[in-house]
Order: structure tokens, then sequence, then C-alpha cells
């Protein structure tokens, strides 16, 4: 189910400019989200392409429905200069990461906003223990990332932002290459993880801004063939109406892996695409604190090496509640 949660929350986090701030009233805050999707997705990950025949091609086309809840907790102290905060924040956009966060904020005088958080690991996606068995069943694990991240937003007031994480990816039972006469140990996908980005929103008129955003990702796996570095770019075009946003994303990434994958006797290259359009009404039927959202997006995997090709389609409809 990879692509589909990945696909699902990179389109949330197309909302991440146009979201409403981080409030910084005295008290407890938050919002909760739930959106039922439509995802078609042909990677040989999707936990319906259980079996396949080859390894020469991506997977069979799969189509899933599902309902996806996401929300934040946050507690901003009397000063309303400092804020404790839990979740799965839509502020997590361009990046694709589906996970919940544990973190502290503090507000600097004139210099932007730094943020302090750890990701425990709680939510589990699944995988394959080993992805390359062919003509039977493949059985699923579990995998997760656990990081500390570091943000500082809107540095001395110029709208240039800095996101950094380090952290750790883990499946749960790694069985890469097993039946095969290679050196199963290039295939181990367990990692240290690096990422950072640079960031800066342009602001266009009173109603239009874009936001840009350069980032690296390094993957440090025990198996040399899963090592990669893998470098990004987006770009997001907001519109602000007076009740309602809108936002299209467009970005790519280039990843390059360090060894030879044995399976295939090469090395992979991916080129990763992605396009999203979020839309965002606020108060329907004269709702307070209510916002209808729609998302529809769009996601390609190119690859040398035909087995990671993928592509995913993504449409969905929700409400949004802000407390």
């Amino acid at each position: 189910m990879k692509p589909i949660y990945i696909g699902l929350v990179t389109a949330i986090a197309s909302f991440n400019t146009v979201a409403k701030p981080v409030d910084w009233t005295p008290g407890i805050s938050g919002d909760i989200s739930l959106l039922a999707a439509y995802t078609k997705t042909n990677s040989q990950f999707d936990s319906d392409n259980a079996t396949t025949s080859n390894l020469n091609s991506s997977g069979d086309e799969q189509g899933h429905t599902l309902i996806a809840p996401l929300g934040t907790l946050s507690y901003t102290f009397s000063n309303a200069k400092q804020q404790l905060f839990f979740g799965t924040d839509r502020s997590d956009v361009a990046l694709g990461r589906f996970h919940a966060e544990l973190g502290f904020r503090q507000k600097l005088e004139e210099n932007g906003t730094v943020s302090l958080s750890y990701i425990p690991g709680l939510l589990e996606l699944k995988t394959w223990q080993n992805p390359y068995l062919t003509g039977e069943p493949r059985v699923k694990t579990g995998s997760n990332v656990k990081a500390i991240r570091a943000q500082w937003e809107n540095i001395a007031d110029s709208m240039f932002s800095l996101d950094t994480a380090y952290g750790r990816y883990e499946v749960d039972q790694e069985k890469s290459g097993e039946g095969f006469a290679i050196d199963k140990s290039l295939l181990d996908r367990n990692a240290k993880l690096f990422f950072v980005e640079g960031s800066y929103l342009l602001p266009l008129s009173r109603s239009q801004m874009i936001r840009t955003a350069l980032n690296y990702s390094g993957i440090d796996a025990d198996g040399k063939a899963m090592s990669a570095d893998i470098f990004g770019g987006s770009a997001t075009f907001i519109q602000i109406f007076q009740r309602s946003s809108l936002a299209f994303t467009l970005s790519y990434k280039k990843a390059l892996f360090d060894a030879e994958n044995p399976i295939f006797d090469k090395k992979q290259e991916d080129d990763r695409l992605g396009a999203f359009l979020a839309y965002e009404y606020k108060q329907p039927f004269g709702w307070k604190n209510w916002g209808f959202v729609s998302l529809v997006g769009y996601n390609t995997t190119q690859s040398n090496i035909n087995f990671y090709d993928e592509d995913t389609m993504l449409v969905s409809l929700g409400m949004n509640y802000s407390f």
C-alpha cells in the first residue's frame, strides 16, 4: 500500500502553503481531516500484487478506495511564543511523509520560527519480505521510519525556510534476494536517512504566491545496492480567493543508487515526477471552522530497471475541521 499512502499524503501536502498559519493563541488548538480517496497504481509493491510472474515489468494495475484520517493537536503556552504539537501535520507537504510527529516550536523575535521534533515510527507501512520472489505469493512485513527533525521557517523574515531530518528506516523481516545465488547483503533495505530542504515563498500579489524548494535525500543502506543519493525540486503556485484557495504543485526527483543491483546486474536510476492540484472551500453551508477539501494527483517513476516503474493516480474528497 506504500504508493497509495505516499500519493495521498503528498497531495494533502499541497495544502502546506495555503493552510492557515500556526495558531499561537494560548491553549489547545488543532485540526482534523477526513478524506475518502480512490487510487490506481501499477506498483510491484502494491498489496494486491502479491504474486508476480516476472521481474522485468511493473505490477498489474490495481484500484483502491480508502478513508484517511489526519490531524494535529497543539498546546500554546501563555506567552504565545512556545508550542507543543503532536500528530500527522499537513505541513509535511511536498515530501510525501506519512508519520506521527511529537515536537516543540519557538517563535523568534523577527527571526521566524524554529521547531524540533521526534518521529517515533508509530505509523507502519507494509512492504514485501522478499520483493523479488516470483511465481508464488510474496509475504508482507512491516517497515517504519524513526527520526529527529529540525526546521527553521521564515529565517530572519526573509521567506526562506530550512528543513532537516536524520533517522533510520527499518524493515521488520528483510529477506530480499532469498532463493537467488547472489550476495543478498547488497539488497538489505535497512538504512540511515538524511534529508535537507531549502524553500522560498515568493508573494506575487495579495492573493497569489509561489513556493519553490530544492531538496536532497541521502540513503545509507546496509545493502549498498539500496543506498542512494536523491536530488529533488518542486514548485507550488497558490491562489487565494475570498472563501477558497487552490494549490498546484509540480515536483521532480532524480535517484542515483550506489552499487549494482545483483538481481538485475545494473545500478538503479529513477526519474520521479509528480503533479497535484488541491482545492479547499471554507465554511461550506455556513459551517464555521469547517472546510471542503478536494485533491487530484499523479505520480510516476521511470526507472532504468522496469521492475521499479510505477504510476499512481489519486482522486479524493473530504472535510477539514479546525478548533
